[in-house]
């Protein structure tokens, strides 16, 4: 006879499914059911509050550079170098030169009304084929009234110098530098004071002839010997003064 067991009894045994738990849910993180959870987190502020605006950014510092090492520029001038120092002192040079020109000239209308004695000075450099004029001057009573550094007293022998002056002795000084053509490390300075007398209404005519005869600069190549023939030659003399415009003889 067969037993029947119930299907039940022989089945295997099935596992319990393990259920995961919900979420606890954390502080402030209520659902939106309601669920009256009381430490919620409050919102976050508005983005105009949460970003700092650009007037409470701090400025960087002087000089700060971005990282690659570059400085911020400045409104600061550059510094002054030898070339702007010199350009700088030659402006000045120029003008302080133009103004003790403008004050000689109007020194010259003033005399011109005061004194009746006008002086003429010349000067002439006559060694020009083997010596060059690097300097020349013109000192009348100790005051500079000529001046060049261009040679010009060797292709003339033009007046230097023409005012009036007053009567009586007048000291006048000739100052000549020159240089060798044939070899320029051979130079020479000479230097010549003479005394003038200016007599009234009449004009007083002064002619310098200046020369350095010597054979130095070309000679000491061939033989190592040489020399200088400086020199200044001076004639003083008066004269009367041309007519004046209209006719008229000179002064009396």
């Amino acid at each position: 006879m067969l037993l029947l067991v119930p299907a039940l009894a022989l089945a295997a045994p099935r596992h319990k499914k393990k259920t995961t738990p919900p979420p606890t849910p954390t502080e402030g993180s209520g659902s939106g059911s309601g669920s009256g959870a009381t430490n919620a987190e409050p919102a976050a502020p508005p983005i105009d509050q949460a970003l700092p605006s650009a007037a409470a950014t701090p400025a960087p510092a002087p000089g700060a550079g971005s990282g690659s090492g570059s400085a911020a520029p400045t409104d600061q001038p550059p510094p002054k170098t030898e070339d702007t120092d010199v350009d700088s002192l030659r402006q000045e040079y120029l003008s302080l030169r133009d103004e003790l020109f403008k004050s000689r000239a109007r020194a010259n209308a003033v005399a011109s009304q005061l004194y009746s004695t006008r002086m003429s000075i010349k000067l002439a450099w006559t060694s020009g084929r083997y010596y060059g004029v690097s300097k020349a001057s013109i000192r009348l009573d100790g005051a500079t009234v000529y001046e060049d550094t261009t040679g010009a007293i060797a292709g003339d022998d033009g007046v230097r110098f023409d005012g009036y002056v007053a009567p009586g002795r007048h000291l006048v000084t000739f100052h000549v530098e020159a240089t060798g053509k044939d070899d320029d490390s051979f130079s020479s300075s000479t230097e010549t004071q003479i005394a003038v007398k200016a007599v009234p209404s009449k004009d007083l005519v002064i002619a310098a002839k200046a020369r350095d005869g010597g054979d130095i600069a070309y000679q000491w190549k061939r033989s190592e010997h040489g020399s200088y023939g400086l020199g200044i030659d001076v004639s003083v003399k008066t004269m009367a003064p041309p007519p004046e415009a209209g006719g008229k003889g000179g002064k009396k």
